[in-house]
């Protein structure tokens, strides 16, 4: 499995472009290396395009299990906000996070790029669903330049509850509806030709797609430093 660990969190937002290359030097310099000193945090990915009209970042973080993202360690930083994180986070409008188990983990290393995939159910099963998308993830990893596919179902009960970095932000913390989709690839260019075939397998399975772009990486760092 090329994630680490047995849960994952998915951060979702935009920045004001007034405030970006702050947020940029923020992110890389204390609230990411923040975060993976969290016990259970393994791996942080920031990736952006501020070509993006709305949520031009994704982060993806890696954690040893689903408790880390609402362990004491990280309720702590959560509700403990820096100075910097004060001053940036209310310029990161629509903010949307959610926590999920991976039913599905494909590939090997980290990709250049990845397009995100938000999925809800409309009736019907959600096990019959969770099973499709598992089943189309191996179709999307035979796809052209895709070295990575990942599927994960949300953990509505975990990383929702208020905290006191999400007033800072003006907002409740919004969490991602059912299932997301992760796919990897060795460019945003290759990601968005492959975009269409990705939606029509989603349609397949039964899944309704909310929301979808693409991002190239801009930083990744593990819990060890690397």
């Amino acid at each position: 499995m090329s994630l680490l660990g047995r849960a994952f969190l998915g951060i979702w937002h935009n920045v004001e472009p007034q405030w970006r290359d702050e947020y940029d030097t923020y992110h890389t310099i204390e609230h990411m290396p923040e975060r993976l000193g969290i016990p259970g945090f393994l791996r942080g990915r920031r990736y952006i395009d501020y070509s993006l009209t709305s949520r031009v970042c994704f982060t993806l973080y890696e954690g040893s299990h689903s408790e880390t993202f609402r362990s004491p360690g990280y309720l702590a930083r959560l509700n403990a906000p820096t100075e910097w994180s004060q001053r940036v986070q209310p310029h990161m409008p629509d903010f949307v996070r959610g926590a999920f188990v991976p039913l599905v983990s494909l590939g090997e290393g980290v990709g250049g790029a990845m397009a995100t995939y938000r999925i809800i159910h409309e009736g019907g099963d959600r096990q019959a669903l969770a099973h499709a998308l598992t089943v189309r993830a191996h179709e999307i990893r035979a796809l052209s330049g895709v070295c990575g596919v990942h599927v994960g179902s949300a953990l509505t009960d975990v990383a929702s509850a208020p905290t006191e970095e999400s007033k800072v932000r003006g907002e409740s913390d919004q969490r991602t509806d059912d299932f997301v989709l992760l796919v990897e690839g060795v460019s945003t260019a290759n990601l968005k030709v492959n975009a269409d075939s990705v939606r029509t397998l989603i349609d397949s399975a039964g899944g309704v797609c909310v929301g979808s772009d693409a991002y190239p990486l801009a930083y990744s760092l593990t819990s060890d430093g690397q």
